[in-house]
């Protein structure tokens, strides 16, 4: 097996110095049930928008649900419990505790499954959506046009529409993130900028705009397409969370850059890791697909992750 966070950690320190470094914060995202209940012998803690696939554990394990954000925050400053074992998560903040905690994470990794990061359109808004990006990446697009009125959008828009908001599932989740990564590489038009590029600061005020209607923590903007009407125009994805909604009219554009978030276990400092094939087997029938280690690799550069969740943080504070 490819001892891929090693390779993560290595590469991480030494461009350490460029890392937007802000503390995480937040509540503490509780407890939470699944798998075996208190008394385990592996404690394991599950992302909180990964629950269903972690309830679907067996006897043994003590499983302990919480927002991926948090976790790492807990992991960063040495307050996770000491009996936790390991963790299901993404590789994005596998790629965030590299830049902030490199020796917290054993080497020890399984990839579970994966699933391309999307825009999600709302019922009835996929073509006008496709034709006011037409030749353009999508989140380019949407970030860019975030915030102008419907009316004035060209045609196959409606002035009834009115603002064109888009969604972006909460950065704070494990799935999250990767959409995060998704968006800004649309606006860099790849995924291989840096935190110190020279753009960031455009990049800044386009992600501010962009961000505004979910800056509150939209957990699933997928569900907000297909319930709340006019909430959003569109939302970043996973295609496996947006495809639940299909029947109700939401359609999913695939980016011209594909980030994908990829699910996984990761032991922590000492810890063992359990079986969860069972929670894998969840997130398949849920529409993900199995992950290989050639999920493992990095998603962006040494400490653009940790940069981007940081300004997140700053931009909707």
């Amino acid at each position: 097996m490819r001892r891929v966070l090693a390779v993560f950690g290595a590469v991480a320190m030494v461009t350490a110095a460029v890392v937007i470094r802000q503390a995480l914060d937040g509540d503490d995202g509780g407890g939470g049930g699944g798998g075996g209940g208190g008394g385990g012998d592996t404690v394991l803690v599950c992302a909180e928008d990964l629950r269903d696939a972690c309830n679907a554990l067996g006897d043994g394990i003590e499983v302990r649900v919480q927002a991926a954000a948090d976790t790492a925050a807990a992991i960063d400053d040495g307050t996770l419990e000491d009996d936790v074992d390991a963790w299901i998560t993404t590789t994005a903040w596998i790629e965030v505790l590299t830049s902030r905690a490199p020796d917290a994470l054993t080497e020890d990794v399984r990839p579970l499954a994966t699933s391309p990061a999307v825009v999600a359109t709302a019922p009835n808004r996929f073509e006008a959506i496709e034709s006011l990006c037409s030749g353009e990446d999508v989140w380019s697009c949407l970030g860019g046009k975030a915030g102008e009125d419907w009316g004035d959008l060209g045609d196959g828009s409606n002035s009834e529409w009115r603002e064109l908001k888009v969604g972006l599932t909460d950065p704070d989740s494990a799935v999250g993130l990767s959409v995060l990564a998704s968006a800004s590489a649309g606006f860099f038009g790849n995924t291989t900028f840096a935190a110190n590029d020279p753009a960031f600061g455009e990049f800044e005020g386009w992600l501010t705009t962009l961000a505004e209607p979910s800056a509150g923590g939209d957990p699933d903007p997928s569900r907000t397409l297909a319930t709340r009407p006019g909430t959003y125009s569109a939302a970043g994805a996973v295609a496996a969370v947006a495809d639940r909604f299909a029947e109700r009219g939401v359609e999913s554009i695939e980016p011209d850059t594909v980030v994908a978030a990829t699910v996984v276990v990761v032991g922590l400092d000492g810890g063992r890791l359990p079986d969860v094939d069972a929670a894998r087997d969840v997130l398949l029938d849920a529409g993900w697909s199995r992950a290989s280690e050639e999920d493992l690799a990095p998603t962006l550069k040494p400490g653009v992750m940790a940069a981007l969740h940081s300004l997140w943080r700053a931009v909707t504070s």
